[in-house]
């Protein structure tokens, strides 16, 4: 994360998933110079039937939004793009 963030000329906005990791490294790294916030995906159960004996993935129900530092846009809060706020 240290290497990202010394190739970044001004503040950035991210988003990462729910990783523990990701908050230590990000506020290491960047402090509060950035615009930070986390995705995470919530999973059910499809119809019911348990994990144990389902083949395929969960279903995904939903995903919560959270701002850990900054400023961030929650309305553009993704781990499916890439955008620079210019």
């Amino acid at each position: 994360m240290q290497d990202v963030a010394s190739r970044l000329a001004r503040r950035v906005q991210l988003t990462t998933d729910g990783h523990k990791a990701y908050l230590e490294a990000i506020e290491g790294a960047f402090g509060a110079d950035i615009d930070y916030a986390m995705l995470v995906k919530l999973y059910g159960n499809e119809g019911g039937v348990s994990s144990e004996v389902r083949y395929s993935p969960a279903q995904c129900t939903g995903a919560k939004k959270t701002a850990v530092t900054g400023n961030p846009d929650m309305e553009q809060v993704s781990t499916a793009m890439l955008s620079a706020r210019i």
